[in-house]
């Protein structure tokens, strides 16, 4: 019998995931936050499902059991890919299991931002006022562009919901065909076009080396005046410090944020806290009742399909194979 470890919080259990791997595997449960975390929690597992542990090179070298990281994300910036491929351990990831309830909060954001809901809410319960007047920079959504960063499964998502509002869609991918975004009703465009161009920018890359901060103050400066942005992807994407300035400049009319650099961050010191013009959310775009039972069921399937040797249902992302 196999061990697995379920390194990640959870307030669901793992009953779930266990009836999934029975007769192959036993779960147990050990939240990890460090690194010495997982290393004391997970030195004798057969494989894990995690969320955003650290599995780095120091915590892979002292897990000599491990075959399988599971995560129970897209995105597995917090792993070591290419240290885990070199010592065979399987990655293996979920890339689809929220990409309907990212794509409804980055429109939300948009259209919050766009009919200045949360300033007007906040006049109404917080100021004790009733005025129409407060906000009379309101543009028509179907008269501006929206610029997408990234063209992949949740952007397109977006563009399906936002064609309905009439607005001019661009996009930035260089791993994507012009033909496939031209079937979206979608312009692909170089960088600099979408920063030049698009009144709200909304961010849909991965995380690594050439993405990390990739929108810093060189990028704000080649943006329209009053740009608003949008980020439901990763929060290193953007350098918090050039958001800052160009909050404060009025470069960057407004924000609207469900992840930040620092994925727990402290809300009493962050200087993006108790702005007007800021929209902050707790990285919570993912969430919907269905979306949690999917992302449990699929990490849960990609331990179950290797221990089975069916390598071919396994979502593998490092090219591991067994």
């Amino acid at each position: 019998m196999k061990k697995v470890v379920l390194t990640c919080e959870t307030k669901d259990g793992f009953d779930l995931e266990q009836k999934i791997l029975e007769g192959l595997a036993t779960i147990v449960h050990k939240p990890c936050k460090t690194e010495e975390d997982l290393i004391e929690s997970c030195k004798d597992a057969d494989a894990v499902i995690c969320s955003y542990e650290p599995f780095t090179l120091k915590v892979l070298n002292s897990l000599p059991k491990l075959k399988v990281i599971s995560t129970r994300s897209v995105g597995v910036n917090f792993i070591d890919v290419n240290a885990a491929r070199e010592m065979k351990i399987v990655v293996t990831n979920i890339p689809k299991f929220c990409i309907n309830e990212v794509a409804d909060h980055t429109v939300a954001l948009i259209l919050a931002v766009n009919r200045r809901l949360m300033q007007f809410h906040n006049s109404v319960q917080i100021d004790r006022l009733w005025r129409n007047d407060l906000y009379t920079d309101i543009m028509r959504l179907g008269e501006l562009t929206v610029g997408l960063l990234g063209f992949g499964n949740i952007p397109r998502l977006v563009t399906n919901r936002l064609n309905g509002f009439g607005c001019k869609m661009i996009a930035y991918d260089p791993f994507v065909n012009p033909k496939v975004a031209e079937d979206y009703g979608v312009e692909l465009v170089g960088l600099d076009d979408v920063y030049q161009n698009a009144d709200y920018i909304s961010c849909h890359l991965p995380l690594n080396k050439s993405t990390e901060r990739m929108i810093n103050k060189d990028a704000f400066v080649k943006m329209k005046n009053g740009v608003t942005i949008i980020n439901t992807g990763r929060g290193m994407i953007i350098d918090e410090e050039a958001l800052i300035e160009a909050l404060d400049s009025k470069k960057v009319s407004y924000a609207a944020l469900d992840v930040l650099a620092d994925e727990y961050p402290d809300v009493k010191k962050n200087k993006l806290v108790g702005r007007e013009n800021v929209i902050l959310t707790p990285h919570i775009a993912y969430y919907s009742q269905s979306s949690v039972r999917d992302m449990r069921l699929q990490s849960a399937e990609n331990v179950l399909y290797y221990l089975r040797g069916e390598y071919d249902k396994c979502n593998i992302v490092n090219g591991v194979m067994k």
